[in-house]
């Protein structure tokens, strides 16, 4: 290889070398994560010692289960990642036949739903 051929190597590697440096260096922002908003909800026919636990489950996210302790029951929450939440309330010291429902919304759409007789049962929702 020629010195004409070394020179050219050389440039089209410095070429290559401050094409990556300005793509690696670029101003533009990166592309907002994935969002989603869960919408936990529990209620029943009648009043009563309510107790439940939620967890948002996920990509990313927690399976931390958070507790709540009254009926009714309405938690709406941002999350970045796609959400697989689940859902478990009691009721107890009701009247037989009471009803009791839990229910799961992913952007507004509901995913899990479920509605007992209490007491005895819990109320169980689970998103696919």
């Amino acid at each position: 290889m020629g010195r004409r051929g070394w020179v050219r190597t050389a440039a089209a590697v410095a070429g290559a070398t401050v094409a990556l440096l300005a793509a690696a260096c670029s101003s533009d922002p990166p592309p907002p994560g994935e969002q989603h908003t869960i919408q936990f909800t529990a209620t029943s026919s009648a009043a009563g010692t309510a107790f439940g636990r939620y967890v948002t489950v996920g990509q990313l996210g927690s399976n931390q289960e958070i507790t709540f302790a009254a009926v009714p029951f309405d938690r709406t929450m941002p999350v970045g990642y796609s959400p697989q939440p689940k859902m478990q309330v009691s009721l107890v010291g009701v009247p037989p036949n009471s009803r009791l429902t839990c229910r799961i919304s992913v952007d507004g759409q509901v995913v899990a739903t479920q509605t007992v007789s209490a007491p005895g049962q819990d109320a169980v929702c689970a998103a696919p």
